[in-house]
């Protein structure tokens, strides 16, 4: 063989098995290939609603998950509002790029900020919608997780990561000054339902791994549980692992569910796009210079024949009139199954991958049970909160199993204290509770989800739904 023509292909061998391996570390293959060779069809809804409320995480977000449904909405000439909750601030490798610092500043973070809230008004002008229409919150990106969480009363303001401030430092927002606190975020997103009454919301799915996109998700819909809506849901996902693929401009492909989200609760339904609103689409999502710097291939991977969006019903939890046995390893009554892998791809410690979720209630009790993929481990803090809604009032509760022992945790002024009946039960991968809820007579529905920490970095989830006995 000619000596140069080996080297050749010793130098393409190597670089092959090097990409392979870098590849493997960081995608799962399997559910990539799985998802690129999808075909099952979503049925169609042409109908994107009377009076249209878009509620996104961040700068971008309702270009990728609703240009479509954006233009459909003006050329029907139907009502809609954008409310964009972040301004996208705290994202570093845009802000290094932005302004050419690799350790941006408080203030360089600030004038990101004001770059993203500049490029959704470009983007809107592209599909067509006034910048009256589009309504800027200004709460922290990065920061809306921590305000469902642990930052929900008016006395606790959560810090920016980027900005450093525990207030909105934006001029052109809902209401400047507001201080970063989960009650302030839920009231103004009422307030604005309230006033504008849509028939249709669009807004993220708590399956979405991003964790401002999950959390805006819980916000929206805790307003629809607490205002008592009947509208129409339409959740749509933008972070997913092995998904969407290829990360391409595919205008002539269809967006489709990923296929490990099977068993998550999801009806999905997709809105075609014309070629036109196609490429109006791209255009709009090219207004975003900030961000097709740092992620275009990702970002064009969302123009396509379809905008996709899901709902999720109610779960039922069953009353029972016997106990069943908990240290069963199938575990009874599981009302999720997610897919295991933790939703940081595969950088996992796997007695953090949460894989089941199990509730049934049995002799005026609640029991939830979550199963992990290795053995419950003392080095993991396992989370379970719940929202319960009455019908005169909202409750929450934050339980923390940390080294095997189960703590309630007051995290607001309308925390539950003594629900736990009983010490837990662990047996190897299985973790049971026994609670007390108060009023059940009384309880319309329970909004609950879970979550594992290991060595301080959140790991992995159950998404958060709703549940009623």
């Amino acid at each position: 063989m000619n000596k140069k023509l080996f080297k050749w292909k010793y130098i393409f061998i190597t670089f092959t098995l090097i990409s392979a391996i870098i590849i493997a570390s960081v995608m799962n293959l399997k559910t990539t290939f799985a998802n690129l060779t999808e075909k099952k069809p979503v049925p169609n809804n042409d109908d994107p609603g009377q009076r249209i409320l878009v509620v996104v995480p961040h700068p971008d977000d309702e270009s990728l998950g609703m240009a479509g449904v954006i233009q459909k909405a003006i050329e029907l000439k139907r009502p809609i509002k954008v409310v964009i909750v972040t301004d996208g601030e705290s994202y570093k490798k845009a802000a290094q790029v932005f302004t050419g610092d690799i350790n941006p500043t408080p203030a360089d973070y600030y004038k990101l900020g004001l770059q993203r809230h500049s490029e959704s008004l470009a983007a809107m002008s592209v599909l067509g919608l006034p910048k009256d229409d589009v309504i800027f919150l200004g709460f922290a990106d990065g920061s809306t997780r921590f305000l469902w969480s642990d930052f929900w009363d008016n006395g606790k303001p959560r810090i920016s990561g980027g900005t450093n401030v525990a207030y909105s430092p934006y001029k052109d927002v809902y209401k400047p000054g507001v201080a970063y606190t989960g009650e302030n975020l839920e009231n103004e997103l009422q307030d604005i339902i309230k006033s504008f009454k849509p028939t249709d919301i669009y807004y993220p799915l708590a399956d979405d791994v991003h964790p401002d996109h999950w959390a805006v998700s819980n916000f929206t819909r805790y307003a629809i549980i607490a205002l008592n809506l009947n509208v129409r849901e339409h959740m749509f996902l933008v972070h997913h692992p092995q998904w969407p693929v290829p990360w391409l401009l595919m205008p002539n492909d269809s967006l489709l569910p990923p296929t490990d989200m099977k068993d998550s609760n999801t009806v999905w339904q997709s809105i075609p796009l014309s070629k036109q609103e196609e490429a109006k689409k791209e255009e709009a999502i090219k207004q975003y210079t900030s961000q097709i710097k740092v992620m275009e291939p990702f970002l064009m991977a969302f123009v396509r024949k379809n905008e996709l969006f899901g709902t999720k019903p109610v779960i039922t939890i069953p009353e029972v009139e016997t106990k069943p046995n908990l240290y069963d390893k199938n575990m009874p009554f599981s009302l999720l199954s997610i897919p295991a892998g933790g939703i940081l791809e595969q950088e996992i410690y796997k007695s953090a991958d949460l894989t089941k979720l199990a509730s049934f209630y049995y002799d005026n009790h609640l029991y939830i049970g979550v199963q992990t993929l290795s053995p419950i481990s003392k080095d993991v803090k396992y989370n379970i909160e719940m929202r319960l809604f009455y019908n005169n009032s909202i409750k929450r509760i934050d339980l923390g199993l940390v080294n095997d022992k189960l703590y309630q945790y007051r995290k607001a002024n309308n925390s539950l204290l003594k629900s736990i009946a009983s010490r837990p039960i662990i047996d190897k991968n299985i973790l049971w509770i026994k609670l007390n809820i108060p009023q059940k007579q009384d309880l319309r529905y329970i909004f609950m989800g879970s979550d594992s920490i290991y060595k301080g970095r959140f790991i992995d989830k159950i998404p958060w739904n709703l549940y009623k006995f």
